[in-house]
């Protein structure tokens, strides 16, 4: 395994981190044994949320990494907050974003709570809450960083200009967006340069744009922008052939080869799944490949007129 230091914290984590929206209590034994076989395989870096599952992810990550008896300085915790379901959080009945001082210190300490920890490596605002100023959610982030509830912040699903804002109030240390060979929009919107300004990691999730990626998943014909996929995904076939490596370890070492230890989140509770991510770290792509494979998942030129396929080099 390959780790990087997550931001300017000094704090090392995986290459790969275990995405574990996944974990639901209707695969509770699978989940809680990926987690154990991530961790077994080098993987230290486990991201969750307050609303997946209505908190149950946390929950049963919490009581795996406790069933493993994995020290909990050997991990990193991340989670977030924000998005408001009824009854995650005493007191707050209402729908949709909250960012507000009162609402993530509430948030947190639920979290703590399910999570069976007295700390959060990193602590994420899940969505923008155009009702709160940046400010006063930095402040909130403070506090819980001096009342060592948190360690570090981050943000997850934000405009570049909405980071900065927040960025000027408090240190962030992370950026989590979608971002895949066919979600390119991290390059397109400054997201990725944003990450790179900051020093923040990218946390990518959907790596494998919902499995598309891996070339395994069918899809439906008459949906021009899945056929275009289709049609991407037979391009890449080559590159993995001439690596010797799957489709989604192809998709998985091109994302990890963006500049500022981007991270790709792995969401499974499959074991072979989780090797076959974890086996990605340690391919190399030749440069132009790399720009070649992002032309073929644009799907158009770049812009110095190459072609979508084929520019660089016959094959």
């Amino acid at each position: 395994m390959r780790y990087h230091e997550l931001g300017t914290t000094g704090l090392q984590v995986s290459a790969i981190s275990l995405g574990c929206m996944s974990l639901t209590p209707e695969r509770e034994k699978e989940g809680k044994a990926a987690v154990h076989h991530a961790y077994e395989l080098g993987i230290n870096f486990y991201d969750t949320a307050d609303v997946y599952g209505r908190g149950e992810s946390e929950r049963i990550l919490g009581e795996a990494l406790t069933a493993a008896q994995i020290d909990r300085k050997d991990v990193i915790i991340a989670s977030k907050c924000g998005i408001v379901f009824p009854g995650m959080v005493p007191e707050y009945e209402h729908k949709a974003y909250d960012l507000s001082a009162a609402y993530i210190k509430a948030s947190c300490e639920a979290s703590l709570k399910r999570l069976g920890t007295d700390y959060i490596d990193l602590y994420q605002l899940h969505r923008i809450d155009y009702l709160t100023h940046p400010e006063e959610s930095a402040r909130a982030l403070d506090d819980l960083k001096r009342e060592g509830k948190i360690r570090h912040a981050g943000i997850s699903n934000h405009t570049p200009d909405e980071i900065r804002a927040l960025a000027n109030y408090v240190r962030l240390e992370s950026l989590q967006t979608q971002f895949s060979l066919l979600f390119l929009e991290p390059f397109e919107t400054g997201l990725a340069a944003v990450a790179n300004e900051k020093k923040m990691n990218l946390l990518c999730w959907s790596p494998l744009h919902q499995a598309v990626l891996t070339g395994k998943k069918s899809l439906p014909h008459g949906d021009w922008q899945k056929q275009r996929e289709a049609g991407a995904v037979a391009q890449l076939r080559p590159f993995a052939d001439q690596y010797g490596v799957t489709l989604g370890q192809l998709a998985l070492a091109w994302l990890m080869q963006v500049p500022g230890g981007t991270i790709p989140l792995v969401g499974t509770a499959n074991p072979a799944h989780i090797e076959e991510a974890v086996a990605a770290v340690d391919i190399k792509l030749e440069r132009d490949d790399w720009y070649e494979m992002m032309v073929i998942g644009r799907g158009r030129p770049m812009p110095w007129g190459q072609r979508p396929y084929g520019y660089f080099k016959e094959r």
